[in-house]
């Protein structure tokens, strides 16, 4: 059995995925949807779900998660994440900027570091699939505790796959997509964000993808059947 796990699945990319995951039959893979707010879905009995928010001190249990059966190979979909704090870096927004950070960055790490461990003493090949965002390769003015962050999980990931020789890495930029995150963006005045008329133009020229195109590059990434 293969098993597939993926953060942040209540909106957006995530719950484009869990729609078409829980649509298709997936021979012999099942998914694990981590995320808060579980509600919003309509849930599967073929796969798993766990209440998981990125803010609290929560460690997953894998054993238990995994109780039933062990599975021989897990992806992992690392896909949550926050934009805000949008504007200048200041002081006044370091409660948002460490929720950011703890969003973005060291929740995802811990999630990540405790899953290699266990499946290194249980044998079990992990690929990570890292939703990345060209923000975590360059510098975008207002964004500057999503663009830390996002960079910030791209380099421990790296090396983590340099350290772990049962971990393959596959970092996916998918590009600007139509999210709740880029109507925040859009949302923003130009003294927060200075290019948020280039984000405003995706949208009236039609260039955003929408999160049901992504998830087809991303089920083809994971090798399940479209």
């Amino acid at each position: 059995m293969k098993s597939i796990i993926i953060t942040g699945c209540t909106s957006g990319l995530g719950k484009a995925f869990h729609d078409k995951a829980v649509k298709n039959a997936l021979l012999d893979t099942r998914c694990v949807f981590l995320g808060r707010n579980l509600e919003r879905l309509e849930k599967s009995a073929d796969h798993q779900y766990c209440e998981f928010n990125l803010l609290n001190e929560q460690q997953v249990d894998w054993d238990k998660l995994y109780s039933s059966k062990r599975p021989k190979s897990i992806i992992l979909i690392s896909n949550a994440g926050v934009i805000h704090p949008l504007g200048a870096i200041s002081p006044d927004k370091n409660e948002t900027f460490r929720n950011s950070v703890r969003v973005n960055l060291t929740a995802p790490s811990e999630i990540t570091s405790s899953l290699v461990l266990w499946a290194r003493s249980h044998q079990i090949d992990i690929t990570i699939l890292n939703i990345s965002s060209g923000a975590a390769s360059r510098a975008i003015a207002g964004w500057g505790a999503y663009c830390m962050s996002k960079a910030g999980f791209k380099m421990f990931l790296d090396v983590i796959a340099l350290e772990n020789d049962h971990v393959e890495l596959v970092h996916f930029d998918p590009g600007v997509i139509d999210t709740n995150m880029q109507k925040s963006i859009r949302s923003s005045s130009a003294q927060d964000v200075p290019s948020v008329d280039r984000f405003r133009a995706f949208a009236t020229e039609g260039k955003l993808k929408s999160p049901e195109e992504v998830v087809v590059e991303m089920f083809k990434l994971c090798g399940l059947p479209l």
